[in-house]
């Protein structure tokens, strides 16, 4: 009697969970698609207006309203980027769980290829050792080592940017490194910087939308695996992260 009925409560419990579960990817779905057509709707019509007085002779060449101009045009293609960084981090289930051994080396050629135009820009010098094959998904995988490269161009000193991509096995994983030598980190920000929206520089400085962190995190956690940063200021960087050698269930 004792044992049927703790074997219901199980069952009630799981079906709570998954019915919980259900809900909350609703309401994710729901902010995802308000923050994608509701959200997005007047801020166009906010740069379409931008766009129509700056083209307008007349106000133009008033210095001081081109230059209010200039800032709400800044602060609205600024809130453009949020919104489209926030759904990039709440779209990461759309790029669905089909997981597959993939080249890494590829996979970072092509994220080289996606960043053309800032490493160009730095006049940055990128190096790698040989990267084996894992067990990983591609968009996101690409996404992740997209998002850590910019971030280690972005973040640069006075002298010529260098990264350097390392990897080694650890057990069932192997573990990637992205070397910088750029402005660094001081330790207790290690951890803060990875939480979403969380930015330490003005955006005049350093440009961002405090989203790419936290979705590279976002995305080494759908993995199986683990992202975290070494660092001190003046001394560069060391983004870490495991990936799974082998097949992992999300």
């Amino acid at each position: 009697m004792h044992s049927s009925t703790a074997e219901n409560t199980h069952s009630s419990d799981t079906e709570s969970l998954a019915i919980a579960l259900e809900h909350a990817k609703e309401e994710l779905e729901l902010v995802s698609y308000l923050t994608s057509h509701d959200l997005q709707a007047p801020l166009r019509i906010i740069l379409s207006l931008c766009d129509e007085l700056n083209s307008s002779t007349a106000l133009t060449t008033d210095k001081e309203t081109r230059a209010i101009l200039g800032r709400i045009t800044h602060q609205a293609g600024r809130m453009k980027t949020l919104m489209q960084g926030l759904l990039d981090y709440l779209r990461l289930e759309t790029f669905g769980t089909a997981h597959t051994m993939l080249d890494v080396e590829e996979i970072v050629t092509v994220a080289l290829t996606i960043l053309h135009e800032q490493i160009q820009a730095a006049g940055a010098k990128i190096t790698h050792d040989p990267l084996s094959q894992i067990y990983s998904h591609r968009g996101r995988l690409t996404r992740l080592f997209v998002n850590l490269i910019d971030n280690a161009l972005k973040f640069h000193g006075a002298s010529q940017p260098h990264i350097h991509i390392s990897a080694r096995e650890n057990g069932m994983f192997v573990e990637f490194c992205i070397e910088d030598n750029g402005i660094g980190i001081d330790e207790e920000y290690h951890e803060i910087i990875f939480g979403l929206f969380q930015r330490l520089h003005p955006d005049d400085t350093y440009p961002g939308n405090g989203i790419g962190l936290a979705l590279s995190r976002k995305i080494v956690e759908s993995h199986g695996g683990k992202l975290w940063v070494e660092s001190a200021p003046g001394k560069g960087s060391r983004f870490c992260f495991t990936l799974p050698r082998l097949k992992h269930t999300t």
